[in-house]
């Protein structure tokens, strides 16, 4: 008999603050012990070059009817790599910026601004090392920095360029560069850099985004005219790539269907879709809304473009074959089943890509903030998914951009400056946003290679992105007609990794793992075990065409389609949980989600480490799963918390971690107590962060991440105050020197450490029933961020918030009747009559 689905069980209260601090403490390699006389004999000399080039540089100005003072840029190579703070440099009374910081094979680079005249600030701290000691000891003063700069000299371009693709050669390209954002406007900079770049024959795009102590523009120019541009200019930080986006993918063969099949769907489906319901808003290439299946659910007034002139329609198709599967999913079991189908979401369009050629391929993260603001505006009080299948090509190995940062930026909730306020205020209350992207397609010619060829193929810009939900695809389409297809065979086995997907098993271990979840991608095939066929149509889903009238149907797949199925899950549950923040919606899906046995086949039976990485890199924490993420059963009871809280404190003239957040939930104690048998318990924790993307190091005040929050939970073994003192260094006696370890972590899938990436983390704890009964405590514990160690941006101020869902389950292995949800919603005040209201579940 199936289990009664029931509504997720929403958890208020159950919850106090405690100060906190935590135990950990960072640790950096030690700077080499160095001559402090001769060593600082040779910074000297190359400072004293330094002066005599900054002379050259205002002389060079004033031929050019440039700015006198500005300043110029210079690089210092630091050994080993990391081994300092790099916001050491950040020297305020002096005016000396850090700019950016390239990690190379034996050093790490980092590239100041100094302002004129200021090259004394890093030479009295030389002269410094060379003659004073620290405090009362032999130790030279500054000799943490001192001793671990290798080398000082001007700043080239190279030392400036942080992209991962090759620098620009003597032919103009279009390169993004990243501004200082002093203390003028983001226009005001903008301009001041157009104006003067222009003198250099640099052409500067109009549009502009603005982070964090940056401004990002666009820039037409070659190599010596950048160069030219650092040397000469103040305002130059960073300069980086512009790639062109990927060519959309839509199989050549298409079904042969009748006009008949459409109208006996469309006849059998009722739309709910409500002015103030969930939409799912497709960022692509139009989408033709005269197709009857989406004519109901897309209004012409819910279409639009980036640019007016481009007009509203598909001239692609790819938009309109993702409004199909966004809407009905896979239409080839609406189609056949001949039962009534409710879509409880409607649609809305924005045309991001023109009809001739692609975007300048300048600052696509404006371009998104401008879709995202057209809707708003038409519409501004619904509850939207936005979706895009848009992805550039080139690697980024995990790295933040332009485009993903805008993208966490709208997210986050902040406005960017083209459609906000011309003096760059925020606005007073964020509107937090929800983004499903693609992961990026394997070229289909490389099939062949498959599964080599989706380890290294990586996840495409803006995929990376930290708070939208990315989207890779699996399989389980495999049945090929014999008689038809004699010599094809399936390219991927049911469950398995769709040959399309790409995957971040080649990025960084610091960056998050994507794709975040996985959806159904359609297969290819091989002929006769070496040619690639991209079907046969069996292997590929079905969705609409944008020709209703001579090819209403189409075939479509890959990761494009497996996000439109996902935005789709996000609106369905939108729709059943309208209060549900985004974050909370993120984490359901995630929570949600499952490993089939394929791959889980993937793991060898002594699973390392690095084995449970790659299959989060390759599946993210598995498939989608609609009736998991919608709803609980009396043996999958699921709480949802949401709060919002200070993750950060000011303590005297000092930035310190705020309170950690400790829920005490309402626990099924004597039922499973009463229990044998084995029982899990999921736990995923779900935010959003502000981005700061210049590369400046990642560490301290220059981490990408606002702010960070992990989860902790209490052990079977554990006391409350045995755990308390495991997380919180507040609680332990000064002599305290007890490791604290968590007794159980071998029970956890994925442990602490290896869940600690990104800003969405979710594990599954598996014990016996008895051990779980004890386990009802569980904190959210601020870690650090830039706002924290950023004190004068002051977004220390600022509330954070989170979503924590936590589910309890039975496994299959016990086959008595067990019901975990009564006693927690009887604690919660929710009544549970016998017979529970049911909640449907859409295919």
């Amino acid at each position: 008999m199936a289990e009664q689905n029931l509504p997720h069980i929403v958890i208020n209260g159950f919850v106090q603050s405690q100060d906190f601090q935590s135990p950990l403490s960072v640790r950096r390699q030690t700077p080499p012990q160095r001559d402090r006389e001769e060593h600082g004999r040779q910074l000297l000399v190359k400072v004293a070059a330094l002066q005599v080039h900054e002379q050259n540089l205002n002389a060079q100005r004033a031929e050019l009817e440039l700015p006198q003072q500005s300043g110029l840029t210079i690089a210092v190579d630091i050994v080993p790599k990391n081994s300092i703070d790099y916001k050491t440099f950040e020297w305020k009374k002096d005016g000396v910026e850090l700019l950016s910081v390239v990690e190379g094979s034996a050093a790490d680079t980092v590239t100041l601004f100094v302002p004129d005249g200021k090259l004394t600030a890093l030479a009295s701290r030389i002269q410094d090392y060379q003659s004073k000691n620290y405090r009362d000891t032999d130790k030279p003063a500054n000799a943490n920095l001192v001793n671990a700069i290798h080398d000082i000299r001007r700043a080239a371009f190279a030392q400036l360029w942080t992209d991962t693709s090759p620098m620009p050669a003597d032919e103009p390209t279009w390169c993004q560069v990243w501004l200082r954002k002093s203390k003028l406007s983001s226009s005001a900079v903008k301009d001041r850099f157009a104006d003067l770049a222009g003198r250099l024959g640099i052409e500067v795009d109009p549009g502009f985004v603005t982070f964090p102590g940056r401004v990002v523009v666009a820039a037409k120019g070659n190599r010596p005219m950048f160069e030219n541009a650092l040397q000469l200019l103040d305002l130059v930080a960073e300069v980086r790539a512009v790639r062109p986006t990927a060519a959309f993918f839509l199989a050549d063969l298409s079904p042969e269907e009748q006009a008949g099949w459409i109208k006996d769907l469309a006849d059998r489906t009722t739309h709910e879709r409500e002015d103030d319901g969930p939409f799912v808003t497709l960022l692509d290439t139009g989408v033709n809304n005269g197709h009857p299946l989406l004519r109901p659910a897309l209004h012409t007034d819910d279409c639009h473009a980036v640019e007016p002139t481009w007009g509203v329609s598909d001239h692609h198709g790819h938009g309109t074959g993702m409004a199909g599967l966004a809407l009905y999913g896979d239409l080839t079991e609406p189609l056949a089943s001949g039962e009534p189908v409710t879509i409880p979401h409607g649609l809305e369009s924005v045309k991001i890509l023109p009809p001739e050629g692609e975007n300048p391929v300048h600052l696509y993260g404006a371009v998104t903030a401008v879709a995202t603001n057209r809707v708003e505006i038409q519409a501004p009080g619904r509850r939207r998914t936005f979706a895009m299948m848009t992805t550039s090509s080139g690697d980024i190995f995990g790295a933040p951009s332009e485009w993903s940062a805008t993208i966490d930026q709208l997210s986050f909730g902040r406005t960017a400056p083209e459609i906000g306020s011309e003096d760059d205020d925020e606005p007073e209350v964020r509107k937090q946003r929800l983004f499903v992207l693609s992961a990026g397609n394997v070229p289909w010619q490389e099939w062949s290679q498959y599964p080599h060829v989706n380890a290294v193929r990586t996840v495409e810009n803006p995929a990376q992105s930290w708070n939208a939900i990315t989207v890779g695809a699996m399989t389980d389409l495999t049945h090929v007609d014999a008689s038809t297809y004699p010599n094809y065979v399936a390219i991927a086995a049911a469950g398995a990794l769709s040959p399309s997907s790409r995957t971040s098993t080649a990025w960084s271990g610091a960056w998050p793992y994507k794709p975040d979840v996985v959806a159904e991608g359609g297969n290819g095939c091989l002929e006769h075990g070496l040619h690639v066929s991209v079907g046969p149509e069996s292997v590929r889903l079905l969705t609409t065409s944008p020709d209703p009238v001579d090819e209403p149907l189409t075939e479509s797949g890959d990761t494009s389609a497996a996000a439109a199925e996902v935005a789709r899950l996000c609106a369905h549950i939108s729709a059943v949980y309208p209060a549900y923040w985004p974050e909370t919606i993120r984490a359901l899906v995630v929570h949600g989600a499952r490993y089939t046995p394929a791959m889980r086949g993937l793991l060898p039976v002594n699973v390392r480490k690095q084995d449970k990485i790659n299959l989060l890199r390759t599946f993210g924490y598995g498939l989608v799963s609609a009736e998991n993420s919608r709803s609980s059963t009396r043996r999958r009871a699921t709480m949802v918390i949401e709060r919002e809280f200070y993750p950060y404190r000011l303590d005297g003239s000092n930035v310190k971690l705020g309170q950690m957040q400790l829920h005490d939930l309402p626990w099924p104690r004597d039922e499973l107590l009463a229990l044998d048998g084995e029982v899990a318990m999921r736990v995923t924790l779900s935010y959003f962060v502000e981005p700061n993307p210049a590369r400046r190091g990642w560490q301290s005040k220059f981490r990408y991440q606002s702010y960070a929050l992990r989860f902790a939970v209490r052990g079977a073994t554990e006391s409350e105050e045995m755990f308390l003192k495991r997380i919180n260094k507040l609680e332990r006696d000064e002599d305290d020197t007890d490791t604290h370890g968590d007794p159980d972590s071998e029970n956890w899938t994925m442990g602490a450490q290896l869940r600690a990436k990104g800003s969405v983390h979710s594990d599954v704890w598996v014990g016996t029933a008895a051990q779980l009964a004890t386990k009802s405590q569980i904190a959210v514990i601020p870690v650090g961020g830039w706002w924290k160690d950023w004190k004068e941006a002051g977004q220390f101020r600022t509330t954070a918030r989170y979503a924590l869902v936590v589910s309890l389950e039975v496994s299959e292995s016990v086959t008595t009747a067990v019901d975990l949800y009564a006693p927690i919603a009887v604690k919660t005040t929710i009544a549970v009559p016998a017979q529970a209201t049911t909640i449907d579940i859409a295919s």
